[in-house]
């Protein structure tokens, strides 16, 4: 484990994880070759159409999963006992968002539905308008799965994980609002972007005060009850969305407790 922390902000972290060269090499060189060959439109029209051998409702819940508002809180519901993890997960969070939009408008490349003819691609969900190049939802995914993977630092749940991140990215093509090259380099910014985050996080005194953590718990219960109210564009994956959320809020709610009542105690 990189990192095992329990309630009083402990925990015993190995080295800072190293730096994923072979992943980033591999999936630059991926990008390089989609961009010289021009397979991305072609690709992107292939898969999109034979993604929709599944249904609807299936993309609409996968790609859900990407969300930058669920897929961050899903991953603290799963680690949110360990406090240096959620301090790591905060940091990539913030990270992630600023290399989202950064990137977006400073390549503002068209959507595939700004560029396509409506006959000629699915469309599941919203038109949406905003740059395309790269996959929000992919950087969202791929950091969140690597900020778990950096921090395990354990080469088979790396290998899991970076496939379920793949899968789940491969969404946004089935609901028509991203070319594949959109998905390859939000994967590589992704998994960049959690490989920092654990390492600055390593880097961070690890016995935090409680008013810190207390501040940590606190910010993720904004964002529970923010994404509570902000619903999803996709309809049939609002309960996700909302149960994640509501769990969210109850874990928070339950560390802050704890917290407090130890406090006082």
């Amino acid at each position: 484990m990189a990192g095992n922390a329990n309630r009083s902000g402990k925990t015993i972290m190995k080295t800072a994880p190293l730096f994923p060269l072979k992943t980033t090499i591999s999936l630059f060189v991926l990008l390089l070759v989609m961009w010289l060959s021009g397979v991305n439109e072609p690709l992107f029209t292939f898969l999109n159409k034979t993604l929709q051998l599944l249904p609807q409702g299936f993309w609409q819940f996968i790609t859900t999963l990407a969300d930058p508002w669920v897929v961050p809180l899903l991953t603290f519901v799963i680690l949110f006992r360990q406090v240096n993890f959620v301090r790591a997960l905060l940091i990539c969070s913030v990270i992630a968002v600023i290399a989202n939009y950064s990137l977006k408008h400073g390549f503002d490349i068209p959507r595939p539905n700004n560029v396509l003819p409506p006959k000629d691609f699915f469309l599941i969900g919203p038109d949406v308008q905003s740059p395309s190049f790269p996959s929000g939802h992919t950087i969202t995914i791929f950091a969140m799965m690597g900020v778990i993977s950096f921090w395990n630092q354990v080469n088979l749940t790396s290998r899991l994980l970076f496939t379920l991140a793949a899968f789940i990215a491969l969404s946004r093509i089935a609901v028509g609002v991203h070319w594949p090259m959109d998905l390859v380099f939000g994967a590589l910014i992704g998994w960049l972007v959690a490989w920092l985050a654990v390492s600055l996080n390593s880097r961070l005194e690890s016995n935090m005060q409680p008013y810190v953590q207390m501040a940590l718990y606190g910010i993720v219960l904004l964002g529970a009850i923010w994404a509570v109210i902000n619903k999803t564009p996709y309809p049939q994956a609002q309960w996700l969305s909302t149960a994640i959320s509501l769990f969210a809020i109850a874990y928070s709610l339950r560390s802050l407790t704890e917290l407090m009542h130890r406090q006082k105690g």
